[in-house]
């Protein structure tokens, strides 16, 4: 018999099926010969029901394929929830594609009741009900068939774990009751050799070389953790990591252990690596932000000192990029040799280092008296990086714990400190007050206004004039940013040009200022040049495009538009920012120094750039009849830009006498108070209109 969902069913009185295409063992096909012929039926089978769908595992007297899934119109499964445990059905109607006209059978069970099977007897003609003693009987073949039914179930489970541990990469090791090894599975011979069992399992784990020797001891003794990590030196001689569990087992009288040990070798090292990656800097060595953020939670009484390199980018750039890490590098290996255990090192960002301690060593309390200082001063002397001799300057910024307020973020105080040092030129050691932070959320508030302020149409151009010397005459005028608030009226430029300089904003305000000079000075009266401040962010590629567009926008001439820009403006910039101004310069457009020595470097520049006119600071005009360096300086910078075909406007003059002294110096052109303050541009082109008619300012 065919045994299918959708076949037909044939009846067999004499043949016995020995198959055993679901793995069952002989002992079933035997229980089954011997229940027949105590029952004296001719046909027996056992159907398991542990699965979704009852499953034919043996057979007797049957034409049947054993391990064939029976539908719910077979006689064994049709009548399967009747068994209580037992059911007789002993004339049954006949049914042409099934024979079967008595059936009796008996439910089966394991050690915890629960329903597992059938065991079923059959034949072909009816019969009489069973009396007590066949009941019984069949009740006792029910018990034994329920027992190998569920040996048999055993026996295919643990087939199947030992055909899965033979794959498995994990290594599995079975121990007896006395740490003798009984079995072990491929992975767990290529780690010990193919020796390994018999051996004790204590054996294969040496304790020296376990990170916790107790916890390892305990665990080799059945105590602690259940999952451990262990070393041990695997057959090819390598030091392999292992992610270790132990579990008891027990059958019968025997008990012992099953340990699944985890190769977690190259999991660690790739752990390592990352772990090194988010701790330290790949570059010099050091340890890194994140490190040094660590090492302060750890320590509440660390002050912190970031110490950055004035200029780094000079190196970059001049250089190349190679050496400059190289000089990193050595600027590294110079901090890490006056390390000491009491400090922390790091390399937070680019050329910015920094030295963590205890705020006495950094506020020279006691013993510790000059002790920043003098280790600061070490790193002074000159770095030599292949074949090039650097002396750095370096600037820092310090803060104490006991100058930051509770729960504020001592790094970017620190941070604060530094950019203050560097503010003020370079080569300074400055402390974190609490003024600074006040200061900067200021500066915050103030960028987060003027992105508004730009939003709002509330920046306009005002234009001081710049007047001809010899004949008092307007020649020029300097287009000045001014902001018009809402509530404070007009802002004083000294409060956000600064800001804005450094602003993402800088590139759009400053294409705007271009645009809008441009459209004034095309419509004054008098054709006198006009002077426009560059942001730093405007000297970049699209600079030339840009310039050209807005004078041709306006038909404005190239020779009555001057850019301004500073000297510190200039150094931090690369050579295509010289080739930019050069490429304007061609097409007619002036160049001009703004706030002309107080930078560095002056004669290289005026070199580089090509620049037609240069400005005297105010500092110095204000200063040059009462202070003889300022005079000197102011007389020199005449000499030297006439000599070099410069023209020359003075700015900041206000008085009289400053002006005369200008003039006899030989100074061609001045602005200041003494002749206007930034005027609006109707007010300058009504000023315009004034001297077009009467021949004066």
């Amino acid at each position: 018999m065919t045994l299918h969902p959708h076949a037909g069913h044939d009846l067999s009185d004499s043949r016995t099926q020995g198959k055993d295409a679901a793995g069952t063992g002989n002992g079933l096909n035997d229980l089954l010969a011997l229940a027949s012929a105590q029952m004296g039926l001719p046909m027996a089978a056992i159907v398991a029901g542990t699965d979704q769908r009852p499953v034919l595992v043996a057979a007797h007297g049957l034409a049947a394929d054993c391990g064939a899934v029976l539908d719910d119109t077979h006689p064994f499964v049709r009548h399967w929830a009747q068994h209580d445990p037992v059911l007789v059905l002993h004339d049954l109607p006949p049914d042409p594609p099934l024979t079967i006209r008595f059936q009796a059978g008996i439910a089966l069970h394991d050690a915890e009741g629960r329903s597992i099977g059938l065991l079923v007897l059959c034949d072909q003609t009816p019969r009489a009900p069973l009396d007590d003693a066949a009941v019984q009987t069949l009740q006792r073949l029910g018990r034994l068939a329920a027992a190998l039914l569920q040996q048999d179930a055993a026996t295919r489970q643990c087939a199947i774990i030992a055909q899965a541990s033979r794959h498995a990469r994990e290594a599995v090791l079975v121990t007896d009751r006395h740490g003798h090894i009984r079995w072990s599975n491929p992975a767990a011979q290529q780690l010990f050799g193919p020796l390994v069992n018999g051996q004790p399992f204590r054996a294969l784990i040496p304790l020296r070389l376990q990170p916790d020797q107790d916890t390892t001891r305990r665990w080799l003794d059945g105590h602690g953790p259940e999952q451990v990590s262990l070393r041990i030196v695997a057959l090819d001689g390598s030091l392999r990591q292992l992610d270790a569990t132990r579990s008891s087992w027990q059958h019968g009288h025997e008990h012992g252990v099953t340990m699944i040990l985890h190769d977690v070798t190259e999991a660690a090292q790739q752990r390592a690596q990352l772990d090194r990656l988010a701790h330290f800097d790949p570059l010099t060595g050091l340890p890194n932000r994140n490190a040094l953020l660590a090492a302060l939670e750890r320590h509440p009484d660390w002050g912190l000192v970031l110490i950055g390199i004035d200029r780094f980018k000079w190196i970059n750039d001049g250089l190349g990029h190679a050496l400059g890490d190289r000089v990193l590098q050595a600027f590294a290996e110079r901090l890490q040799a006056r390390a000491d255990a009491d400090l922390c090192l790091a390399r937070v960002e680019g050329d910015v280092f920094a030295l963590a301690c205890a705020d006495a060593r950094l506020n020279g309390e006691g013993d510790q008296a000059d002790w920043l200082t003098s280790w600061l001063r070490a790193l002074e002397p000159p770095i030599r990086v292949r074949g090039h001799q650097l002396q750095l300057e370096l600037s820092t910024g310090v803060a104490l714990r006991a100058d930051v307020q509770a729960g504020a973020d001592l790094l970017a105080c620190a941070d604060l400190a530094l950019q203050r040092a560097k503010a003020a030129g370079g080569r300074q050691l400055c402390r974190y007050e609490p003024q600074m932070r006040t200061e900067a959320l200021a500066r915050r508030n103030l960028d987060l206004e003027l992105r508004r302020a730009v939003a709002n149409d509330e920046l306009e151009l005002h234009y001081q004039p710049q007047i001809d010397l010899a004949s008092g005459r307007i020649c020029g005028a300097e287009a000045l940013l001014r902001w018009r608030h809402p509530q404070r009226g007009l802002v004083p430029a000294g409060e956000f040009i600064e800001l804005l300089a450094r602003s993402p904003l800088s590139t759009e305000i400053g294409a705007w200022v271009l645009q809008r000079a441009c459209q004034d000075a095309a419509r004054w009266p008098v054709p006198i040049s006009i002077s426009i401040n560059l942001f730093p962010a405007q000297l970049r590629d699209d600079l030339v495009p840009q310039v050209l567009r807005a004078l041709s926008a306006y038909d404005l001439p190239a020779h009555r538009l001057e850019l301004e820009i500073t000297e510190t403006t200039a150094l931090d910039h690369d050579d295509s920012a010289a080739a930019a101004l050069s490429a304007l310069r061609a097409r007619g457009v002036n160049l001009a120094f703004d706030d002309f020595g107080t930078g560095y470097a002056s004669l290289a520049l005026l070199h580089r750039f090509r620049i037609d006119r240069v400005k005297i600071d105010r500092s110095f005009v204000a200063g040059m009849l009462d202070n003889g360096e300022d005079a000197a300086i102011v007389r020199w910078t005449v000499m030297l830009s006439r000599a070099l075909g410069m023209r020359v406007v003075a700015e900041g003059v206000e008085r009289p006498d400053q002006a005369d002294a200008l003039r006899a110096l030989g100074c061609a052109e001045a602005q200041g108070y003494l002749y206007a303050p930034a005027l609006d541009a109707d007010t300058l082109h009504q000023r315009l209109l004034a001297q077009q008619e009467h021949g004066h300012a």
